[in-house]
């Protein structure tokens, strides 16, 4: 087995490089035994971190500088942090607008915007970022993408795309461009199940693969596959874009000159697990030509799969030879990034940010965000909320909304009394009638939509409680559509993200009027 040595780190042996194909998360606010004893036999090339670990910036920092300790080779330390809906670090760092949102208002607010996000993750510790989002959204019935897009139209999420890439390059963070060949024009979720885009290759060069296209030029450093089946180009309908080598090494990388690192989506997503175990899933992805296996926080089930692979690979020749193309892919990238970056950012006049200019990153986001956040139909005669108003809110169940930052925004306004109704993101009719029998008559009432067009309960919902309250008042909490679905609203706002800094924002109009 040939032995191989790169600046300065100790020689690898077989099961190391199969390590460094490795992207992975665990549980906890620190590291267990368990866990370190995972991260030293593993030794993956790469930690992604989710909520489960993530309690303060102290907490955050310490973890990763002991991720760090832990494996031999300096890791890609990653994190969802997109802004909008998805904001994995929302209760350490400042609550942005979403970048469909923002795109809307231009180029320069929506770059001003992944700054913050740039500083937050450096002064952290992390490297890596999954994102920008490249996919196209296309389709407003798209559960997934919606407002994490940055448009619908794919030279505006190229040229803007590009542009944030471009940042996260200048600034020497990886950015992770995803989720290739674009899921915008789907409306199933693969978290749940897989979806499939029926377009030939003609139609993808001409629309989904416009903003892929312009960030390889740029030499965006990875590119995240998606879970979407394309049956005409990949005949086993079975087989994701994740999974498949016609599309990975075929498309991506001969066709379209993709050098980078190549990242699956999470293969624990039941997109994958409804048709492959874990095992099967992770060989077609290396087989196909993926550089890195993103796999979910339970390191039980990551440990048996690698095991098992290593098994696998100690007997096969080819399966080596396609680790060993990968590691060094992977290792190269890391030289290049990771080799004196202090250094670097010394002589660039960069300086993470401290603590303490968290609070002017939360002033800039409020002021984008009252730019974003706006009206798109008020009735002639709509008054302003006032503060001693009693005031019935009507918000969707989702992880991405959380009941608490609508408290914290009503507690603002000192808001006297108010009460909350949950619904499910698809409600049943029972559900509605259920909720409108609890309701006051003479009181203020705001319904939060998020995506109707995924999700049609959602309109039975609105047009029932339009029906009875004239003056009700929609805070559109993804996409600006939601109108056209339910035209006898009368007052309507685009918030364009679910989360606290969008909200806000939205609230804000109701309580000062224009």
């Amino acid at each position: 087995m040939p032995l191989h040595c790169y600046y300065g780190y100790v020689i690898i042996d077989l099961q190391k490089k199969l390590g460094q194909l490795f992207f992975v998360g665990f549980e906890g606010y620190t590291l267990t035994r368990e866990v370190k004893q995972f991260l030293r036999t593993v030794q993956p090339g790469g930690i992604i971190f989710f909520e489960c670990n993530i309690k303060n910036k102290k907490q955050v920092k310490k973890l990763i500088n002991e991720i760090n300790n832990c494996i031999e080779i300096k890791p890609f330390i990653a994190v969802d942090q997109e802004g909008g809906s998805v904001e994995r670090l929302r209760n350490i760092c400042t609550s942005l607008p979403s970048m469909w949102g923002l795109s809307k208002v231009g180029l320069k607010e929506l770059l001003e915007v992944q700054k913050i996000i740039i500083n937050e993750l450096l002064e952290l510790g992390f490297n890596m970022n999954f994102s920008p989002v490249l996919d196209v959204n296309s389709n407003p019935a798209n559960p997934i993408i919606g407002t994490r897009a940055i448009s619908h139209k794919p030279e505006i999420v190229a040229d803007y795309g590009a542009k944030i890439i471009e940042l996260y390059l200048k600034n020497k963070i990886i950015s992770v461009a995803k989720h290739f060949p674009g899921h915008g024009d789907l409306n199933i979720d693969s978290h749940l199940r897989l979806p499939i885009l029926n377009k030939d290759k003609s139609k993808l060069n001409n629309f989904e693969f416009i903003p892929f296209k312009k960030a390889i030029k740029i030499k965006v450093p990875v590119i995240m596959l998606g879970h979407i089946q394309l049956p005409k180009i990949e005949n086993d309908k079975k087989i994701p874009s994740s999974l498949s080598k016609k599309i990975i090494d075929g498309i991506l990388r001969k066709e379209l000159g993709f050098k980078g690192l190549i990242i699956t989506d999470e293969l624990n997503m039941k997109g994958i697990t409804k048709n492959f175990s874990l095992e099967q899933a992770l060989l077609k992805a290396v087989q196909a030509g993926a550089d890195l296996i993103l796999l979910n926080q339970f390191i039980q089930s990551t440990s048996k799969v690698y095991k098992k692979i290593f098994d696998n690979i100690q007997k096969d020749k080819h399966l080596q030879k396609r680790i060993e193309e990968s590691y060094k892919r992977i290792i190269t990238m890391k030289k290049q990034l990771f080799i004196g970056v202090k250094a670097d950012f010394v002589k660039a006049g960069f300086k993470p940010v401290s603590i303490a200019s968290t609070s002017k990153h939360q002033l800039l986001s409020q002021n984008l965000a009252s730019k974003v956040v706006h009206w798109i139909k008020r009735d002639l005669f709509f008054k302003s909320v006032i503060k001693n108003e009693s005031l019935e809110i009507i918000y969707p169940k989702t992880h991405r909304l959380k009941k608490e930052d609508i408290e914290a925004i009503l507690k603002t306004f000192k808001t006297k009394e108010f009460k909350l109704y949950e619904y499910g993101m698809n409600p049943k009719i029972q559900e509605i009638v259920s909720i409108n029998k609890r309701l006051k008559k003479n009181t203020r009432k705001i319904v939060i939509t998020y995506d109707i067009s995924a999700w049609k309960g959602q309109k039975s919902l609105v047009e029932t409680f339009v029906g009875n309250y004239p003056d009700l008042i929609i805070i559109s909490a993804g996409l600006e559509n939601d109108l056209e679905l339910t035209p006898k609203i009368k007052n309507f706002i685009a918030a364009y993200a679910p989360n606290y800094v969008s909200l806000m924002a939205a609230f804000n109009k109701l309580f000062i009027q224009k």
